[in-house]
């Protein structure tokens, strides 16, 4: 199981690092439809993995996968079906930020379950993980709604 879970954090964080190029381009209006791609593989591969192992019972950062995984979905399809037409093109701005932000939230959680003294950590510093947990939240919240109006001010983006 620490093997998957160090698997995962790995893949969890060529998807963070990808995805901060591609909310970056968002944010500036260049988006690389091959930057798009390269994100969602690397967001879906670590969301697969962390859906390992299989339980009887959804675990927490299964949940955070699943939900990684349709707005991946959701991508996908404003980007692809729709062209990124209209409302569309908020809709892709918001999921790319929503699946970074699910990224981010299931390796803090791997990261912070997968530590040799957890029971220390979880005892002394767990009202300190919430507020992390917290923070991250409030920041892409605001990056969300950045990315959302930057969207509405331009309304022809070649992706």
């Amino acid at each position: 199981m620490r093997i998957i879970a160090w698997i995962h954090v790995v893949l969890g964080l060529l998807a963070i690092g990808s995805g901060a190029i591609v909310l970056r381009g968002v944010l500036g209006f260049s988006v690389s439809g091959h930057r798009v791609a390269r994100f969602l593989e690397c967001s879906l591969l670590a969301s697969l993995v962390g859906l390992l192992p299989l339980t009887r019972h959804l675990l927490p950062i299964q949940g955070i996968c699943i939900l990684s995984v349709y707005f991946a979905g959701v991508v996908v399809l404003a980007w692809r079906k729709f062209h990124l037409d209209g409302l569309w093109l908020s809709v892709f701005a918001f999921s790319i930020v929503a699946v970074l932000y699910l990224n981010v939230v299931s390796v803090s959680i791997r990261l912070f379950t997968c530590s040799a003294q957890f029971e220390m950590v979880s005892t002394k510093y767990g009202p300190l993980f919430g507020i992390a947990q917290f923070a991250f939240a409030s920041v892409f919240a605001v990056l969300a709604v950045m990315a959302v109006r930057k969207c509405h001010t331009q309304q022809t983006h070649s992706f």
